[in-house]
C-alpha cells in the first residue's frame, strides 16, 4: 500500500450539522444532528469505530456509545436538555491507527460540535462579591498613591524607518514587578484612533502591530522583557524566560502555569492582580499622549486577551468600545453548576487539593462575569460553539449580566478555540469605522 493510501486511512476528518443552522434551541426542544466522517481525500469513511459522547461541556454525560462507520455514516443524533446551557458532541477514534484531524483550534484527536439551549438564560456560577467594585477601585488608588508609574520608552530604530515610530514600553506595578509591551504611533501629525490589546496566554507575542492610521499598544502580562526577533536564538531565549517565570510563580504553588499561581494565598498574590493593575496604568498613560483620539479609544483581544479586555472595559473609563474574542477567565466556578467546565484557566480545579477552598474564595474577584456587570461602553463578545478551552457557557455567563445598552454576542458555529478571520475583520470595521454589527 502506498504512503498516501496509508495516510488516507490514518487521518479522518469529521464534520457535523444541525437541523437549525444557527444551532440555537429553546430549553426542552430537540436538536437533530448529523455527524459525518471522511478520509482526508474526501472519500466517505466506511471503516473504523468512532466513540460518541454527549455532555454539557463538563461532567454531566447525556449519552455515550461507539459507532461502527460501516453501519452508520452519517451518524444521526437527537439532542436535548431541559435547562439553559450548551450540549457538546465529542467524537474520538476507537480504532487504533485512525486519527481524528484538528477541529477549529481544538486538540488533535477529537472533534467537537456544540448547540445552545436558551443561552440567553445562562447565569454565572457565582454571585458577585459585595465589595467587588470597591476592591478594584481601591487597588487602583493604592497603586497610584504608593508606586510611581515610572514609564519607560525605548525607540526601536530598525522598526521606525516607515510611517510609524515604534517603541518598547514598560511600567511599574505592585509587588516590585513591571509590565512590558510595544507602542506604535503614526509619524504624521494628528490624532488617531487607538487600539489596545493583550495577547493570548503562553509565551505570547514578541512584537506589536503597526498601522499608519492608528495608534497600537500591545501589553503582555509577563514579568520580563521579550527578546526581539524571529530567529531560533530569540525563540529559545523567550522560552527560557517563560519557563523561568513559571518556575518562579507556578511551581511553588503546585500549578501548571503562571495563570493559576498565587490565588490560594490572597487576591493580591494572584498573578493577574499585578498584571491587570499595570496594564490599566499603561492605558491611562497612553490616553495622555497627544496622538491618541480619545473618542476612538478601543480594546480588542482574544482568549486571555479577551478576558483582560472584559476587565479593562469595566475598570478603565478611556476604553470606549471593546471586542472580546473567545474570552478566558470567565465563569471560574462553573464546576459548581451541574459539573460544567469552568472557564479557562480552570483556576480552582488546578490547585493542590489543600489550596482549593482558598482559591474558590478569591476566584470571584477575577471572574470576567463579575467585571462584565460593570461594563457600560459598547462591547461585542465572540463565542465558539465548540470551544473546549473557553467553553461557550462561560462566555455567555459574562455576556448575559453585562448591562451595556450597546452589546451583542457573535456566534462562531463550529468554531473551537480560535477565531474565524472574517470575525476579526468585521469587528475591526465596527470599531474603526462604526460599521454596524
Amino acid at each position: 500500500m502506498s504512503d498516501s493510501a496509508e495516510y488516507r486511512k490514518r487521518k479522518l476528518a469529521v464534520s457535523a450539522a444541525a437541523d437549525k443552522p444557527g444551532c440555537v434551541y429553546q430549553a426542552g426542544e430537540t436538536a437533530f444532528l448529523a455527524v459525518s466522517a471522511a478520509f482526508v481525500d474526501g472519500v466517505e469513511a466506511h471503516e473504523g469505530v468512532l466513540h460518541i459522547r454527549l455532555d454539557n461541556f463538563g461532567e454531566c454525560i447525556f449519552e455515550e456509545r461507539n459507532v461502527d462507520l460501516a453501519r452508520e455514516n452519517p451518524i444521526r443524533l437527537a439532542v436535548t436538555r431541559a435547562t439553559p446551557g450548551f450540549m457538546r458532541v465529542s467524537v474520538s477514534s476507537a480504532t487504533p491507527g485512525i486519527e481524528i484531524l484538528e477541529n477549529q483550534g481544538n486538540p488533535v484527536g477529537a472533534f467537537f460540535f456544540g448547540v445552545a439551549f436558551s443561552p440567553e438564560k445562562i447565569r454565572p456560577a457565582t454571585s458577585c462579591p459585595e465589595d467587588f467594585a470597591h476592591f478594584w477601585k481601591d487597588a487602583i488608588r493604592r497603586l497610584h498613591e504608593n508606586v510611581p508609574a515610572d514609564p519607560r520608552m525605548e525607540l526601536v530604530p530598525e522598526r521606525s524607518t516607515g510611517p510609524c515610530d515604534y517603541w518598547r514600553v514598560s511600567f511599574a506595578t505592585c509587588g516590585g514587578r513591571r509590565v512590558y509591551g510595544w507602542l506604535s504611533e503614526p509619524k504624521a501629525e494628528g490624532a488617531y484612533p487607538v487600539r489596545v490589546t493583550v495577547p493570548g496566554a503562553g509565551i505570547g507575542e514578541w512584537a506589536a502591530g503597526e498601522d499608519p492610521a492608528r495608534v497600537n499598544l500591545t501589553m503582555t502580562v509577563h514579568t520580563y522583557r521579550q527578546p526581539d526577533g524571529d530567529t531560533s536564538e530569540a525563540a529559545e531565549a523567550r522560552q527560557r524566560l517563560y519557563d523561568g517565570q513559571n518556575a518562579k510563580f507556578a511551581r511553588p504553588c503546585g500549578v501548571p502555569g503562571y495563570f493559576q499561581a498565587g490565588i490560594h494565598r490572597s487576591r493580591e498574590d494572584y498573578f493577574y492582580y499585578a498584571a491587570l493593575l499595570g496594564i490599566n496604568r499603561a492605558v491611562n498613560w497612553l490616553a495622555q499622549r497627544p496622538k491618541c483620539d480619545l473618542s476612538a479609544f478601543c480594546y480588542s483581544g482574544t482568549s486571555q486577551g479577551g478576558g483582560i479586555g472584559i476587565m479593562l472595559a469595566a475598570l478603565n473609563r478611556h476604553i470606549i468600545s471593546g471586542a472580546v474574542f473567545v474570552p478566558a477567565i470567565t465563569d471560574l466556578l462553573g464546576f459548581k453548576v451541574e459539573g460544567r467546565q469552568s472557564g479557562w484557566p480552570e483556576l480552582v480545579e488546578n490547585q493542590l487539593p489543600e489550596n482549593r477552598a482558598a482559591a474558590e474564595q478569591w476566584a470571584p474577584y477575577f471572574d470576567g462575569a463579575n467585571f462584565a456587570r460593570l461594563i457600560t461602553c459598547p462591547i461585542r463578545f465572540v463565542v465558539g460553539f465548540c470551544d473546549a478551552v473557553c467553553p461557550p457557557h462561560s462566555v455567555y455567563s459574562a455576556y448575559n449580566v453585562c448591562p451595556s445598552p450597546d452589546k451583542a454576542i457573535v456566534h462562531g458555529i463550529g468554531m473551537g478555540h480560535t477565531v474565524f478571520d472574517r470575525l476579526y475583520r468585521e469587528l475591526d470595521d465596527w470599531q474603526r469605522w462604526g460599521v454596524r454589527f
